[in-house]
């Protein structure tokens, strides 16, 4: 099932994120997430978190239209986001799309990359980029002349190897604290992202398109 969570950060784009939802199963808003699905004309199967950000109206059009809700206290240990991606775990999501993680909110955007590395297959995005956790071998598509981004997560990760870019690598070290693998470059129109024997976060700066949504969705496993 493909899921996608509305988060409470930026967003620009209406139309772009109507294309997403078209392609998904179940729409969760994370709190003040509903209030960008109102925008569009929607609202989520599934509203969550503490309700500390959202409008009274958005709220009060949820219970009017008999959205799920689930209710928290302000004073708990989880984020709206995080209570989004245990709900959609829940309910059998095998990969998840968060919109409105990225955002003004730097503390919160890195808590939710904390929480691509607890939650498999999610996969954070905007209108110009998306972002995954890979700790196997994958192959993408891309274009040449976009810009990814490769880093190590947790510790040193080493025999990584880049094939598609500007700057290819063979089996090499990639350092947690020495993050070369940023601002690479696709020359072909396929990528290969070997994460050795740790983790890497990805970034791929898209070209606004969504055809990578259909291609995660069966490459992420």
């Amino acid at each position: 099932m493909k899921t996608i969570v509305f988060a409470g950060g930026m967003y620009e784009n209406v139309d772009f994120y109507g294309r997403v939802v078209e392609k998904c199963d179940l729409k969760i808003a994370a709190d003040s997430g509903a209030e960008f699905m109102r925008k569009m004309n929607l609202l989520p199967d599934v509203l969550i978190g503490d309700m500390d950000s959202i409008s009274v109206e958005t709220l009060e059009k949820c219970e009017k239209e008999d959205v799920k809700i689930l209710r928290f206290p302000t004073q708990k240990d989880e984020i709206d986001t995080e209570l989004a991606l245990m709900e959609a775990k829940k309910r059998g999501a095998k990969i998840i799309f968060v919109a409105g993680a990225f955002g003004s909110r730097l503390d919160q955007t890195i808590a939710v990359f904390r929480l691509m590395e607890r939650f498999k297959n999610v996969v954070l995005f905007n209108e110009k980029l998306y972002s995954i956790v890979i700790d196997s071998p994958i192959t993408l598509k891309s274009i040449p002349g976009e810009i990814w981004s490769v880093i190590s997560l947790k510790n040193d990760v080493n025999t990584v190897s880049l094939r598609g870019f500007k700057y290819p690598l063979t089996r090499e070290k990639m350092g947690y604290l020495h993050p070369y693998g940023v601002s690479n470059e696709a020359i072909f129109q396929e990528v290969r992202i070997d994460p050795g024997d740790g983790k890497l976060l990805i970034f791929r700066y898209h070209n606004g398109l969504v055809d990578w949504f259909d291609e995660l969705t069966k490459t992420l496993k």
